[in-house]
């Protein structure tokens, strides 16, 4: 379940819930760490404002859907849908909106499955574009990636209308260019077809709801705390990233969509810029046994696929211009997601 402090920084933005009055909404990939929160805000928006929201939520497991959402399963406006986002999507009435997060998109995935990542989101976000002409439906919000601007050298933030190169010639490319060929896809169906949609490009978005086991490394150096073991770097440690909180990412995106103009927004929470190093320092300092320390290994030995290049950092003018304030910091961002698991562990 999201937990109320989650719920309140998402709807301390101004985002305009009118919109979904008497619309009928799905959201892709619900069990995970942004379809939750979606599902979730979107509940407690019907039930304060008594808005006469259906919100269908698409997951593969129906036992996590049930570990996920609990007793909001019961709720009459809450459906599911239980399939793999790769196959055509069946549902008998309207759906005037669909939210799209479904896709692989760790480290472990590009490394071990790179055909199944790739496929998972074009074939996926083919049928959503399938089901939203055959629905007619109102808009579409599709989440991309930071990684679709491919490599870049300059000092100035990427503006949403930027791009650098990616070489295609390798599996690590699985993953941009899937999200790039998506991103063509949503404005093919929209010159043809007339489907509007809007998208939001995140950068390194965590929280409660993410995996300890897909291979990134902030997840990576969650696990060591919880399970009392050093962080190991395998790298210097020298690269810059920004971090989002996943509730102040998804009070952007409800912004982006019931408000936004544009094509595209990207989302990233500048002022937690961080070091991978002094990322993995800070974390091992929530440790609250104090047992974890920080030490590198050996490069060579290193097996997951990581970006072969440091991200640029991302100009975030559009979302600010729409209402939108990063509301967490960095330590308590990883202090929240940290708890939650400890938490879990405990039930």
């Amino acid at each position: 379940m999201v937990e109320q402090r989650d719920l309140d920084i998402i709807f301390n933005n101004p985002i305009d819930w009118e919109k979904f009055r008497n619309k009928t909404v799905l959201v892709t990939g619900a069990t995970g760490r942004l379809g939750m929160y979606m599902v979730e805000a979107m509940n407690k928006a019907d039930i304060d404002w008594n808005l006469n929201l259906n919100i269908l939520a698409l997951a593969r497991n129906k036992r996590k859907l049930c570990q996920v959402f609990g007793n909001s399963l019961e709720l009459p406006n809450v459906h599911t849908i239980v399939q793999d986002i790769t196959e055509p999507i069946h549902w008998e009435g309207e759906i005037h909106y669909i939210f799209h997060t479904a896709g692989a998109a760790s480290p472990q995935d590009f490394t071990e499955t790179p055909v199944d990542t790739l496929w998972g989101h074009v074939q996926g976000t083919r049928n959503v574009l399938e089901l939203a002409k055959e629905k007619n439906s109102q808009r579409i919000l599709y989440v991309s990636t930071v990684e679709i601007y491919g490599e870049w050298k300059s000092d100035t933030g990427i503006c949403e209308n930027d791009m650098g190169p990616i070489f295609c010639d390798n599996e690590r490319a699985c993953y941009p260019e899937a999200k790039r060929l998506c991103e063509t896809m949503l404005a093919s169906y929209e010159a043809q077809y007339g489907i509007p949609y809007v998208g939001v490009r995140l950068c390194h978005t965590f929280g409660p709801g993410i995996s300890l086991e897909d291979g990134r490394a902030f997840s990576e150096f969650i696990r060591n705390v919880i399970e009392g073991k050093d962080i190991v770097l395998q790298t210097d440690g020298s690269a810059v990233r920004t971090y989002t909180y996943v509730a102040d990412a998804i009070g952007a995106m409800f912004l982006a969509f019931t408000r936004g103009k544009e094509s595209y927004y990207n989302i990233a929470n500048l002022e937690n810029l961080i070091s991978i190093r002094d990322l993995a320092n800070l974390i091992a300092g929530l440790d609250p046994k104090r047992k974890t320390q920080v030490r590198y290994a050996n490069q060579e030995k290193q097996n997951l696929h990581y970006l072969p290049f440091k991200l640029g950092i991302m100009n975030i003018d559009r979302i600010k211009n729409l209402g939108w304030r990063a509301q967490v910091g960095l330590e308590d961002a990883f202090r929240y997601t940290l708890e939650s698991f400890q938490q879990r562990s405990e039930q």
